[in-house]
C-alpha cells in the first residue's frame, strides 16, 4: 500500500512538472475538466489519462478541484476512476484535503456524458 501510494504522489509530482492541458468538457455550471496529454498510456482497447476537474463554487470541505487516474475502454463505452486527489484551490493546486485510491464503479458513458469529452480524447476521437 505504501509503494502503491508512493508511486501516485511520484506520477502526481512528476505530470505536475510536465503537465500539458487540453480542454475536453464543460458545462453550465463552471465544471471545466482537462486531459493531461503528456498522461495518456494505452493498454489494449483502454487508455488511462490523468484528469483535472476544476470547479467554479467550493464543493465539500471547501474543494476546488480534483486531480484523477480514468480509465476508459475504448471498445465497450465505459469509464473507471482509479484513483483520484481533491484539492483546496482550482486546476489541481492547493491543500490537499483528500484522496481516494480504490478503483471506482465501472460506468457506462451513456450514463454519464460528462464524461465522453475524456472519452473521445483518450480514444483519439477528437
Amino acid at each position: 500500500m505504501k509503494k502503491a501510494l508512493l508511486m501516485l504522489t511520484l506520477l502526481a509530482a512528476s505530470t505536475a512538472a510536465h503537465a500539458e492541458l487540453r480542454k475536453v468538457f464543460e458545462n453550465i455550471r463552471g465544471t471545466v475538466v482537462y486531459a493531461d496529454t503528456s498522461t495518456l498510456i494505452a493498454i489494449g482497447d483502454k487508455r488511462r489519462v490523468t484528469e483535472i476537474q476544476s470547479y467554479r463554487n467550493a464543493g465539500p470541505r471547501g474543494m476546488m478541484s480534483m486531480k484523477l487516474q480514468k480509465e476508459y475502454d475504448c471498445k465497450h463505452e465505459t469509464a473507471q476512476i482509479i484513483s483520484y486527489v481533491m484539492y483546496k484551490d482550482t486546476m489541481g493546486n492547493g491543500e490537499v484535503i483528500g484522496r481516494v485510491n480504490r478503483p471506482g464503479e465501472l460506468e457506462k458513458l451513456a450514463q454519464n456524458p460528462g464524461g465522453t469529452g475524456g472519452y473521445r480524447y483518450a480514444c483519439g476521437l477528437s
